[in-house]
């Protein structure tokens, strides 16, 4: 009886663990695409939710009162500092108008209860979800937004009509001015150039992958 691999039989098994590996590979990157697609589906019906149980609408006379709908609640996407790179949203109301939210300006996580704000190191603490950073749980490495009305990556933006904005008003009487009014898509990329779809509906707010 043969106890022994001849070179061949070698030869075929290294082949035949290299495929299997090849093949494995792309299904880990597209499950970490699924993984952050089903992440910041959560999050954008999420703030979805929060806008509707919490009206925004001042009715006063005065110039910060006017800008009320700075305040929307809104899922923002940003860049981690230069030195460190990547990619990673945050959750927030701009209570402050200022455009630059703090912590206990965003939103916490509905599953955690952690803060969905990160700071520019990209690192979260205790008290911050880790599933906002975008490239270091997901390996994602690029957010194309094709609403996007800002010069950022882009945000979105929800009021407590259903309606839904690419951008926050920064002017008097911009309340409307960037509503959507046809299906904004927010595509996700992986290092390979893989990408899932999602998509939001205009006046709906309905949210869902398409690929």
């Amino acid at each position: 009886m043969k106890k022994t691999f001849t070179l061949i039989e070698l030869i075929f098994t290294l082949v035949i663990l290299s495929i299997i590996i090849s093949l494995s590979i792309p299904k880990v990157q597209k499950t970490n695409l699924n993984l952050a697609s089903k992440r910041i589906i959560l999050y954008l019906k999420h703030t979805r939710y929060l806008a509707f149980v919490d009206n925004k609408y001042k009715n006063e006379n005065t110039d910060f009162a006017k800008m009320w709908y700075k305040e929307r609640w809104t899922l923002k996407f940003k860049k981690c500092s230069k030195s460190i790179g990547g990619l990673y949203f945050i959750v927030f109301t701009d209570k402050n108008h200022k455009g630059s939210p703090n912590k206990k300006e965003c939103a916490k996580d509905p599953i955690t209860s952690k803060w969905l704000y990160s700071n520019y190191d990209c690192d979260a603490s205790n008290d911050e979800s880790k599933y906002i950073l975008l490239t270091k749980e997901y390996g994602i490495q690029k957010v194309d937004i094709t609403c996007n009305s800002t010069k950022t990556i882009g945000s979105i933006s929800f009021g407590i009509d259903g309606e839904v904005y690419s951008k926050l008003g920064t002017k008097p009487n911009q309340k409307e001015k960037y509503k959507l009014t046809k299906t904004c898509y927010i595509k996700l990329y992986d290092e390979d150039n893989n990408f899932v779809n999602i998509a939001i509906e205009p006046h709906t707010g309905f949210i869902h992958q398409v690929n």
